[in-house]
């Protein structure tokens, strides 16, 4: 079966995990605010496109990523020209984000 831009996707998305960025895909898709569960729910209805206006949200989140690969498949899917601040942008963002969940659990277990 030919792998398709959703699939591509999730790979993108283990990446970020990978890196540290988010948790997951759950985070990973509400990082990037795609609804919950869209890679899964995509996948399981065998919805291979991505619309453009995810991949706008993505990119915005995520500029390393190359567009191209994420909807043909060719090339990298990491693009190696991009300025080091973003990846430290991503990197300072997801951070920023574990921290607000942390401090939501932190106000929770207080409230016991």
């Amino acid at each position: 079966m030919e792998e398709r831009a959703i699939d591509r996707l999730r790979k993108f998305a283990r990446y970020a995990r990978d890196k540290g960025v988010v948790k997951g895909e759950n985070s990973f898709e509400a990082y990037c605010e795609l609804s919950n569960r869209y890679i899964y729910n995509s996948i399981r209805n065998g919805k291979g496109a991505i619309g453009t206006d995810i991949i706008a949200r993505i990119v915005d989140k995520f500029p390393e990523l190359n567009v191209k690969w994420l909807c043909t498949g060719k090339g990298n899917m990491i693009e190696t020209d991009i300025d080091a601040n973003v990846n430290y942008k991503a990197a300072y963002e997801g951070a920023m984000m574990q921290i607000e969940a942390l401090h939501k659990i932190i106000e929770e277990n207080k409230r016991r």
